[in-house]
């Protein structure tokens, strides 16, 4: 039998600059935002694998982007029109931080 304990680190907390809610002191004191997650303007970022080099030299990277470069990448480049999201198919999802194609399974029915 295996048991779990939990430690819980106080974090401080400071009011955010734009809603005035809270927010770890810590995103200001390390990184420099004065504002939360929640007022941030930044979305996800996608990442395309690129294979590169020649014969016995290759290595892929991951070109990491945002959202919309992802999307005219792929429109552009690619000839296809991106994914749909998770949350186009399940609106319930929207508000949720839900990301990659994942298809819901539903066992109860």
């Amino acid at each position: 039998m295996y048991s779990t304990i939990q430690i819980t680190t106080p974090v401080e907390m400071i009011p955010c600059s734009r809603c005035k809610g809270d927010m770890p002191e810590l995103r200001y004191t390390q990184y420099g935002y004065d504002f939360c997650i929640n007022c941030s303007t930044i979305g996800a970022k996608r990442g395309i694998p690129v294979q590169m080099g020649e014969g016995d030299h290759t290595w892929t990277e991951t070109v990491i982007m945002d959202e919309d470069v992802y999307k005219k990448y792929t429109e552009e480049r690619l000839g296809q029109r991106p994914e749909p999201k998770l949350e186009d198919d399940h609106p319930d999802l929207k508000d949720r931080d839900v990301q990659g194609p994942f298809k819901i399974i539903n066992r109860n029915l």
